[in-house]
Order: structure tokens, then sequence, then C-alpha cells
């Protein structure tokens, strides 16, 4: 229950943050920290590198071959988070490849249609996989209000709501833009916790007997 606390007491710091970054900070220095290159924009990053990393020192327990498979989808899955939030397709592409327009554009040529595809292939079947094997484990703990499942859901909560607010007339606004940044925000705040509050249990998962 502390844990749970912990989720609780991170989604109400970042919205109590919204809010002063709203109605009291300079709007300048807001307009300028909630940017593509802003400080929220490297704090989301920092969050979810650091999750990347421990799911990484996780793979490393030397657990059953299963296990450390699962722990390597979800690794994959956290990195391509990573690049989605750092915008990497900028480098060949303006447009976001999981996007339907990027694949239907004339203008984008076919290998790098192809290229796009794979990573984004693969992330899908990656996702599947996750999605089918925990689901019902993710809910079961969720009803006996088990952290790591509790921030799991609220990372969907927010990870949602921030891409409605990308998709909305939000986007076009100030306050809408500070909204959307800090759902992003706090949706890899409640990743780095979900997987913080699971090592316990990973760490008592059956070992490899190699």
């Amino acid at each position: 229950m502390t844990s749970n606390r912990i989720n609780l007491y991170w989604g109400c710091l970042v919205a109590i943050y919204a809010l002063t970054h709203i109605f009291i900070l300079p709007k300048s220095w807001g307009e300028q920290s909630i940017s593509d290159s802003g400080l929220f924009s490297y704090l989301t990053l920092a969050l979810l590198i650091l999750s990347l990393f421990m799911v990484l020192k996780s793979i490393r327990i030397p657990l059953e071959f299963k296990y450390k498979f699962y722990l390597s989808l979800l690794a994959y899955v956290v990195l391509i988070y990573i690049l989605r939030e750092a915008d990497f397709h900028r480098l060949f592409t303006d447009e976001h490849i999981t996007r339907g327009k990027f694949y239907t554009d004339p203008n984008i040529s076919l290998h790098q249609k192809i290229l796009g595809g794979i990573p984004l292939a693969f992330f899908t079947i990656t996702f599947i996989i996750l999605v089918t094997r925990f689901t019902k484990l993710i809910l079961s703990q969720l009803r006996q209000a088990t952290p790591w499942a509790v921030a799991v859901f609220l990372w969907g909560v927010t990870f949602f709501l921030s891409q409605l607010a990308d998709k909305s007339h939000l986007n076009n606004i100030y306050y809408g833009r500070v909204i959307e940044e800090m759902l992003e925000l706090g949706a890899a705040g409640f990743v780095l916790l979900a997987i913080i509050t699971s090592i316990p249990l990973i760490e008592k998962l059956p070992r490899s007997k190699n």
C-alpha cells in the first residue's frame, strides 16, 4: 500500500504542477519548457531510459528462459517507447511510422516505408504477445490493488489521455499542450513505478538450473 501511495503522490504531483505551469509560471518559459526539445521532453525520456535500464538489469537475473524472454520483449517495447518520445523517426522522415499517412503518402519512398514497417510490425507482434500473456494477470492483480498493476493501469489511462490531447484541438492552445506534456510525463513515471514495484516479484521467479 505504501507503493500505491507513491502512485497516488506521483499522479497528484504531476496534476498540481500542470496547474502551476498554466496559471503561475511565465508563459514565455512555459512555452519553451514544453517544446519538443524542452525540459519536460527530456524528463520524460530520462524516466523511460531509467525504466529500460531497470528491465535490462532484471534480464541479467538467472531466471528460467521463458521469463527472460518476456522481459526481453518488455525491454523492446520500452525501447520503442523511448524512440517514439524522442521523435527518432525525424532522422528519416517528418511523418511518424505509426501513422497510416506514412504508408499512403506517395512522397515517402518505398524503402523508407519498408524500414519503418519492419520495427512497427515486430513491435505490434511483441505487444500482442505481452497483452495476450499478461492481461488476465494484470486484471486479477488490479482487483487486489497490487502496486505494479495499479501503476500499469494508471499508465494506460494517462497514455491514452495524452494521445487524445495530441489529436484534439487542445494541441493548438497553450494549456492544452501543457496538459499533453504533463500526461506524457505522468505516463513515463508510471512505467518506472510499475517496473520498480515488480522487481521484488521478478526476483522470486524460478531460477534457471543451468
